[in-house]
């Protein structure tokens, strides 16, 4: 069974995957979107993972998840 200790990641397993993804992935903007902005009333943001070369946020669990096999493993 999960737990919230186990699903939450730590801050040093973000700070790791930060540092494996520097140079791999862009930072990507938010943007306001008006349309969902007038719709709710109030600010909506969208995080412009599309901007990715691969168009999808995807890349940075993928990249991350492989980074973290070692190397013998890897070839």
């Amino acid at each position: 069974m999960q737990t919230v200790t186990n699903i939450i990641p730590s801050l040093q397993s973000i700070e790791k995957a930060a540092f494996n993804l520097n140079g791999v992935v862009k930072t990507t903007p938010f943007e306001r979107n008006e349309r969902y902005s007038t719709r709710f009333d109030c600010d909506v943001y969208f995080k412009r993972e599309d901007l990715q070369s691969v168009r999808s946020y995807k890349i940075r669990g993928a990249y991350n998840k492989i980074s973290s096999i070692p190397k013998v493993e890897r070839e």
